[in-house]
């Protein structure tokens, strides 16, 4: 290493967040994680934790699925408290019907699983990097046996075409979940030695799952990845910021440290 902050990167435990907000933006990663700046919600991660919260408690049993679409109205108000962006329209409106057409169609029977873990924080060491992953829901199907794990997204994916395969912009945001799923599957592997069998990404504003296939290729792509870039972020000297012309819509109303950052 050869940063003026090896003292802080050097033994720092890196998640999938950490990795790719340095990808996002080095100026927020050196903010965040290297200066500790407070972090700022938004209406986006309000909105994703709170259908994160409810789905977390059908599984845990302590809702109902009779239940969900009922606690959501009940509760939205109350949990999601920030004003979305003012743009595009109606933003908030449409986010809302979106989480009670999700929980009025949401039919998955938990009856055929056993629940192996929920939000479970797991450590580990990997070729000198410390590093976290907190998968959302790991299942275990009773007849099978076949271990299914699962990750909620408060997103659409965009599909386009007769083959239903998702738009250029969205086939990058699916990309980068991969990478976050293939990571969570190989280090519950490794950590827990628990073999997940399926990966399945739940996108919850428009009912769509995507199923990953897990391969020894895709993980040994993904742990390249992952190593280059705590190498360079390791080594980054000088923490640009990403205040480009298609980044100013995360600058402004998704950066968590938007308030701090004198380029916003």
């Amino acid at each position: 290493m050869n940063n003026e902050y090896d003292f802080i990167l050097g033994d720092y435990r890196y998640s999938y967040s950490s990795a790719n907000s340095f990808h996002t933006c080095p100026y927020c990663f050196k903010l965040t994680y290297v200066y500790g700046k407070d972090r700022l919600q938004n209406f986006f991660s309000q909105y994703g934790l709170f259908i994160h919260d409810i789905l977390e408690m059908y599984f845990d049993g302590s809702l109902e699925i009779w239940n969900l679409t009922e606690y959501y109205k009940k509760h939205y108000n109350d949990k999601v408290t920030l004003p979305p962006p003012p743009y595009p329209a109606n933003m908030g409106e449409k986010y809302f019907e979106n989480g009670i057409d999700f929980f009025n169609e949401f039919s998955f029977d938990k009856s055929k699983y056993e629940v192996v873990f929920i939000e479970d924080t797991i450590h580990h060491t990997h070729n000198g990097i410390n590093l976290t992953v907190k998968p959302d829901l790991l299942l275990k199907h009773k007849e099978t046996g076949r271990l299914i794990l699962i990750d909620y997204k408060s997103s659409k994916l965009q599909l386009s075409g007769k083959d239903g395969s998702p738009t250029k912009k969205d086939r990058e945001k699916l990309e980068g979940y991969t990478k976050q799923m293939i990571l969570y599957a190989h280090f519950i592997n490794i950590a827990r030695d628990i073999k997940v069998d399926k990966i399945d990404i739940w996108f919850t504003r428009n009912l769509i799952v995507r199923t990953i296939e897990i391969t020894d290729d895709l993980i040994e792509e993904v742990l390249e990845w992952f190593e280059t870039t705590i190498t360079n972020i390791r080594t980054e000297t000088e923490w640009k910021p990403s205040n480009t012309k298609d980044n100013q819509y995360f600058c402004k109303f998704i950066c968590s440290v938007r308030n701090d950052c004198e380029h916003t």
